[in-house]
């Protein structure tokens, strides 16, 4: 069986980049375009692994990490095009379990995805 990632993001073409991406890779993938929806998912499963994007309409992925604080909560890799480690820290006091900026290299992220899903 496949383990699944849930990508939150809400930039469409992004968003359909990392689900080819990952799909090539093995991952069942499970998308949402915005953190409420991203929430949603949550409540009918749960996915081992999401990736969220920082900056989303509505909620932001740091008020995600808020709001879905919980210990059974997947392990969570931020994206986001602005490389502030003032945010990366942010995002890790709020349970990211890494950060990674935007353009993602595909070698990073499946490096990120692999030590994040250990």
């Amino acid at each position: 069986m496949s383990k699944s990632i849930l990508v939150i993001e809400d930039d469409d073409s992004f968003r359909e980049s990392l689900k080819k991406l990952l799909e090539k890779e093995g991952y069942h993938v499970l998308e949402a375009d915005s953190g409420e929806a991203g929430m949603e998912i949550l409540k009918r499963g749960r996915p081992d692994l999401i990736l969220l994007d920082l900056y989303l309409g509505g909620i932001t992925g740091l008020e995600f990490l808020e709001r879905t604080a919980r210990p059974d909560r997947p392990p969570v890799i931020m994206l986001t095009a602005f490389g502030d480690w003032g945010i990366y820290a942010d995002a890790m006091a709020k349970g990211a379990c890494d950060c990674i900026a935007k353009p993602v290299k595909k070698s990073d992220l499946m490096s990120v995805i692999g030590e994040a899903m250990k």
